[in-house]
């Protein structure tokens, strides 16, 4: 072999072996520099989903002011996002962090710094699905000591200072648990907070229609229609089933004493209520006068084992915190403010030897999900970006 070939074949792989190192070179940084982007790139998505969190608690809490500056808290100095932008929206909270860091090797190739961005959304909205919920079903009714107005709105107190009270539960009928719509059946229940009444024995007549004197707003929320020992493993220790809304219940009697002596062992506990905004006699799907108010494809319904045959469709859940119990056998903790107040308003209701139980609605956390429907203070946060 001549020395000018051997020196061709020397310069060759010169050539092959510099364009083995670029190559080398290339893909050490790829793996360097790319696995840190790729670490950055979770820890910004950690920071983003930590900040929109964040947000979106200030804003449930009622804080919209603060959703932006606890966003950004928790997204940069909590989790270490370079830089984070927040954008409040009318429900929830976006969150865009970025995270940039020197690079290793791939500065040779003109990139000195790997940049990486996340974005991240949560917001405050109605749950889907409920746990430990007390077996009462309940329509809206105005504070005690007020009298029954057009509107139908919770007014609602907080964790720490009360808000209105409420008569929530009695033993009376259930007709005389909320107020009807006037005139009767003048729109769909699902369209406002009111109920219509006019659904049994005739729909649509135009008259108020009654209940039976025995049917009360307790709820077989498990089928089993267990009856008052039923009723108390639920009040006590909460039902161990996940509820969720558009459910129909049937009704159970609740007025033994000894019901109403197991809320007063649960006083000052904050409950979940389920909210109902129709009621109809006969399984839902079956009975002619009820089908117009069943939802097919929406609706779930728990046949009931009890002896009541009405059913109740729960479309909401607030949180209730008991302040007192009236009943025999519960220590008398009432005050005038609830009970005595709520009579003088509506004299028209007999109050002689009823069962109450009383307290105040609050706007808090509970559930899972993110659902659409009415909002009865109860709220879920919920990460969808």
């Amino acid at each position: 072999m001549s020395q000018d070939t051997s020196q061709y074949e020397r310069g060759q792989n010169l050539v092959i072996f510099a364009v083995i190192m670029v190559v080398m070179i290339a893909l050490a940084a790829l793996v360097i520099d790319g696995g840190f982007g790729y670490t950055n790139r979770r820890e910004a998505q950690n920071a983003a989903d930590a900040g929109a969190l964040a947000g979106a608690e200030a804003l449930c809490s009622g804080n919209p002011d603060l959703a932006e500056p606890q966003a950004l808290d928790y997204a940069i100095n909590r989790n270490g996002a370079g830089a984070a932008e927040a954008f409040l929206g009318s429900d929830a909270i976006t969150v865009t962090t970025t995270i940039t860091q020197q690079t290793f090797l791939a500065g040779i190739f003109g990139a000195d710094v790997v940049t990486t961005t996340a974005i991240a959304s949560a917001g405050c909205y109605v749950p889907c699905n409920i746990k430990g919920v007390l077996p009462v079903a309940w329509a809206c009714q105005p504070p005690a000591g007020e009298v029954i107005t057009d509107t139908c709105a919770i007014e609602y107190g907080t964790p720490t200072v009360a808000g209105p009270l409420y008569v929530i539960m009695d033993s009376q009928s259930v007709d005389d648990d909320f107020f009807c719509k006037d005139p009767p059946n003048n729109t769909l229940p699902e369209q406002d907070n009111w109920l219509d009444c006019d659904v049994y024995p005739v729909p649509n007549d135009g008259l108020d229609d009654v209940f039976a004197s025995g049917n009360r707003s307790w709820l077989d929320l498990s089928g089993g229609g267990g009856g008052a020992d039923e009723l108390k493993d639920w009040i006590w220790n909460g039902f161990g089933g996940t509820l969720h809304n558009h459910m129909w219940f049937g009704g159970q009697s609740g007025v033994a004493n000894s019901v109403f002596q197991a809320v007063g062992d649960i006083i000052g506990t904050i409950v979940w209520l389920p909210v109902f905004d129709s009621y109809c006699e006969g399984v839902p799907d079956v009975t002619a006068e009820c089908i117009p108010y069943y939802h097919a494809g929406t609706d779930t319904i728990v046949i009931s084992g009890g002896t009541s045959q009405f059913y109740f469709h729960v479309i909401a859940y607030s949180a209730f915190r008991i302040t007192c119990v009236v009943a025999p056998g519960v220590p008398h903790t009432c005050s005038d403010a609830g009970r005595q107040a709520a009579e003088a308003a509506n004299p028209t209701l007999h109050w002689n030897n009823i069962k109450t139980i009383e307290g105040y609605f609050l706007e808090d956390y509970g559930g899972s999900g993110k659902c659409e429907g009415p909002s009865a203070g109860v709220y879920t946060i919920y990460l969808d970006r």
